[in-house]
């Protein structure tokens, strides 16, 4: 195992302690089709059966850690992952790291 692969392990373990398991639902479930953060949680709110009140707090947090981005009320607009989003999910996913 190289030393990239072995640091990678650490912090995807690091991540999954550290990602409540709404966070990592949001992270995975982004796929840039919706208008809007509202549409976006109302229909993951729907599909895996969890408040949309606990989905939007996390989403607000990972906008805080700068993992995601999405618009306001008054501006609405996809939500998205950051490059930083892309790369979290990346190493919680295990892909390109020796997983």
């Amino acid at each position: 195992m190289s030393i990239a692969e072995s640091e990678a392990k650490v912090l995807r373990k690091l991540l999954l302690r550290a990602l409540n398991e709404n966070q990592r639902l949001i992270l995975q479930s982004i796929n840039g089709k919706h208008r809007s953060l509202n549409a976006f949680l109302e229909e993951l709110s729907k599909k895996e059966n969890r408040p949309i009140s606990t989905l939007k707090l996390n989403a607000r947090i990972l906008k805080e850690l700068g993992l995601i981005e999405y618009g306001t009320k008054d501006n609405p607009k996809p939500v998205t992952l950051t490059e930083e989003g892309r790369l979290v999910l990346r190493l919680l996913e295990g892909d390109g790291y020796g997983e």
